[in-house]
């Protein structure tokens, strides 16, 4: 890239200690994935999840010797004497002027995507389209933010032909800053919805904003039809960029769509005919739903106009496109293994994240790492670079197993000697050989081309069972932790409540997600709780709301943090601590001011505070209390009466024992409804699991239920469905059946048409009561051929009919309860968008 003389010209830092002029080939934000410490640079970034200055020691010690850091920051003095720092304003906006100086050096085109949804789906159709064609360097997932945007940019090659970078924005004024870092030589809007909404006061606020990133781009791509959209081009005097494509022959537009014939016989197929210049087109591609149909016909309209003359082979090119899986998947695996499945990504870039992941999951569990790795089909760099490249990839991430399928891989095979390592033409005969016996006790990364079939690696690596998922998406609890956030002072702390193994998701996943995005402290219901994530490796703060006396050797033992909620538990709890000849224990006090379930009176304030200051076992570390009713509108005078009890109870406590310990008072609903009252630390339950529970933030879903459609069958008119032939179908129809029942905590109250499914896109009822390990459902409405056995179905998900919180209220009951009641006998797959 560059050496430090000329990043220090390009940035014009305030300060700068410089010791040598060694050339920077790599940027790092995140401590934990450092690979070539003597040629990366590393940013000191300040968020709300941390601080980078705090890992400044720990990377020099690795072998780091350039840092840019915050002119305010206390830099150690061993670091200073033989390390480059380069001290600036703001870090974030450092890394940015960096990135907008480094897309100076290139001139060959950049398309960039926004949207409110489809932004990584189309830049990797558009990927796939054209990779034959053009060496492309695009966005890694989906890094389209402040940060992610620069760290793509920042990737862009001299051997590059086309770069496609992703941009996202959550509020207003920020895509001026990411417009000068991609200047885009060509846009797509995707599309515009909800996403974010609520730091906008309008959608067309929303798209003004968006629309900033093409000011100075040539062309706009977008469809014609979205009248919303095209009003705002418009408004901002851009509809002269114009490049857009139609369903409903709108003037002007390059292509336009004649009929369009979905066929579900086999393998979904969509036959779409379309004009573009006089010239019509027969596209077939594999997919059915519209999202997908959408991002494709984007694709098609850019390539039709800056690469006209390949787009007849590109239209014959659809035909292949893969499903773009964007996600890290954890499973449990055979022989004590922890399989993290990545088959549908291939790159380097990926390879690289994939890794970090694979790193930090095979760390806490204390396995070792294995690799199976395909062929990388598209790359800039010659083979020799590029194998050269990964091997030293693996042996930085300390890999002590790799498997190589490919003849690229088995040519340059001699790049990975000092690993133990096994290489194969093909997956089919890499399942025939012993090694697949000899993976055991480790985490292991299986990532390769569609046409290497690892799917068939990842089924007989992973445990078989129930063909019933609960799918946890480890990326959703950051985004809603930082929706919060949003909403808080910059110094409040967070506690994540992981009790009741995370309400059903999985405490331990869970809480590794939450402690890499730095929360403060984590909430369980009982030390067992506590005792199994210290086993597992985590290491933040863990309080214990309703401990019991006799855990206290479980507490001490695993560094726990009780909560007293009554002078008795205090006087016990003061002794067992005391026996065991421990000082300022920490310990968490509730004060009980409206709730009547656990705690002190506030009138017991004082009398408490002399207990407290009459020992030396027990440190307070927080007091708080519960809000009964923070969701309710309607007792929003009886919440800040709490409040107002909780602060006086807090003061006069805190005014005797000398000190102020953490003042918390908020739950999910109090931090939407009263952020004026954070104080110190909120305390974060169902909003981190995907749910509003004032329905004012858009979250993220973070579970998803699936399931698979066994068979169908044809009911006659006036026959009866299941026990108690409860349902009934007058006119006769179609009836599916799904292998979940109450066995599997589908409540039994989802029977006879309250639950509802999606499979295909499309809504059915259940019909009949639910049995203990089956449902039934009602297909009547299905078309001909439309579904078949082997079909997804979804039971919990993103579309509105199976919202978590729609769910819920259908049964008159609380999203906690849906999902903390799902069997352990259906699997948990974790992964990461």
């Amino acid at each position: 890239m560059y050496n430090i003389k000329t990043i220090t010209e390009k940035l014009v830092p305030r300060k700068v200690v410089v010791h040598n002029n060694d050339t920077i080939e790599y940027i790092l934000t995140d401590s934990r994935s450092l690979l070539h410490p003597h040629s990366s640079m590393f940013f000191a970034l300040r968020t709300g999840s941390g601080d980078g200055h705090n890992y400044i020691e720990e990377l020099f010690s690795r072998g780091v010797r350039s840092f840019v850091v915050a002119y305010d920051a206390i830099i150690p003095q061993e670091v200073l004497n033989e390390a480059n720092v380069l001290y600036v304003s703001n870090t974030l906006k450092a890394l940015q002027k960096l990135a907008s100086v480094w897309r100076n050096e290139f001139t060959y085109p950049v398309v960039a995507i926004t949207g409110s949804n489809g932004k990584t789906v189309t830049k990797e159709f558009l990927y796939q389209l054209l990779s034959e064609k053009l060496r492309i360097i695009r966005s890694p997932r989906s890094y389209n933010s402040q940060l992610g945007v620069p760290l793509s940019v920042l990737k862009m090659r001299p051997s590059d032909e086309l770069a496609i970078i992703e941009a996202g924005i959550s509020q207003p004024a920020e895509m001026d800053r990411l417009e000068n870092i991609i200047r885009p030589t060509y846009g797509i809007f995707t599309n515009i919805g909800a996403a974010h909404q609520e730091n906008f006061t309008d959608l067309e606020e929303k798209i003004d904003e968006k629309l900033v990133l093409f000011e100075n781009a040539e062309a706009i791509i977008y469809e014609a039809d979205n009248q919303t959209i095209a009003e705002r081009i418009a408004y901002a005097g851009l509809r002269h960029k114009a490049i857009t494509w139609t369903r409903k022959n709108a003037d002007g537009a390059l292509i336009k769509v004649q009929c369009c014939h979905k066929y579900y016989h086999g393998k979904n197929l969509t036959q779409i005919t379309f004009l573009c210049k006089g010239d019509e087109y027969l596209l077939s591609v594999p997919f059915v739903d519209e999202a997908s149909l959408v991002d494709i016909l984007h694709c098609l309209t850019l390539v039709a106009y800056v690469y006209p003359q390949w787009l007849p082979e590109v239209v014959r090119r659809a035909s292949l496109l893969e499903p773009v899986r964007m996600r890290l998947e954890v499973k449990p695996g055979v022989h004590g293994n922890v399989i993290i499945n990545d088959t549908y990504n291939n790159d380097v870039n990926s390879l690289s994240i994939a890794l970090d992941f694979l790193k930090l999951r095979a760390e806490h569990v204390h396995l070792k790492k294995a690799v199976i790795l395909s062929d990388i089909l598209q790359s800039s760099l010659t083979p020799k670079s590029l194998y050269r490249g990964i091997a030293e990839m693996i042996k930085k991430h300390d890999c002590e197993l790799f498997i190589g399928i490919g003849k690229e891989l088995q040519r340059y095979s001699y790049n990975f000697e000092g690993l133990q390592s096994y290489f194969f033409t093909t997956t089919e005969e890499m399942l025939e050989s012993d090694v697949p016996v000899k993976i055991s006790n480790m985490a292991v990364l299986v990532k390769g081309a569609r046409q290497y079939k690892f799917e068939a690696i990842t089924e007989r690596l992973a445990e078989k069972g129930h063909e019933t998922t609960l799918e946890v998406n480890l990326q959703s609890y950051v985004t809603n932790l930082n929706a919060y956030r949003a909403l808080l002072p910059g110094s409040t702390k967070i506690m994540a409540m992981v009790k009741a193994n995370a309400y059903g998701l999985g405490a331990y996943e869970t809480a590794l997600a939450l402690e890499e995005a730095k929360v403060d402290y984590l909430g369980v219901a009982v030390a067992d709780e506590g005792k199994e994530l210290r086993q597992k490796g985590i290491r933040v703060p863990i309080v214990v709301m309703d401990p019991s006396i006799r855990e206290v050797d479980t507490l001490i033992d695993y560094q726990l943090e009780p909560v007293i909620h009554s002078m008795p538990q205090f006087e016990k709890l003061l002794t067992a601590i005391d026996r065991e000849g421990f000082n300022d224990f920490p310990v968490h006090l509730e004060f009980d001011t409206g709730m009547h379930r656990l705690g002190f009176s506030p009138t017991e304030a004082e009398f408490l505070a002399h207990k407290i200051n009459n020992q030396h076992i027990l440190q307070i570390k927080s007091v708080f209390t519960h809000l009964a009713a923070a969701d309710d509108a309607s007792q929003s005078e009886f919440t800040h009466n709490q409040i107002t009890s909780y602060l006086k109870a807090y003061e006069t406590l805190a005014n005797i024992i000398g000190y102020r310990p953490i003042r918390h008072v908020l739950n999910t609903a109090g931090c939407e409804r009263y952020s004026e009252a954070a104080f110190d630390m909120v305390r974060l339950g169902i909003g981190l699991y995907g749910v509003s529970p004032t329905k004012r933030l858009f979250l993220e879903p973070v579970v998803t239920l699936r399931t698979v459609l066994m068979q169908i069958s044809q009911v006659k008119p006036g026959e009866t469905i299941g026990y108690g032939r409860r349902g009934v179908l007058p006119n006769g129809g179609k009836v599916g059946i799904i292998p979940i029942g109450y066995a599997d905590g589908y409540d039994r109250r989802f029977g006879n048409g309250v639950g509802k499914v999606v499979i295909n896109g499309k809504v059915f009822p259940t019909i009949g009561s639910i049995c203990m390990d089956l449902t039934m459902l009602d297909l009547s409405s299905a078309l001909e051929g439309e579904l078949h056995p082997g079909d997804d179905v979804t039971l919990i998900g993103s579309e509105k009919a199976v919202d978590l919180l729609e769910i819920a209220d259908a049964l008159g009951t609380i999203p906690y309860e849906v999902v903390a009641n799902f069997a352990s006998r259906i699997k948990r797959i974790y992964y990461k968008e």
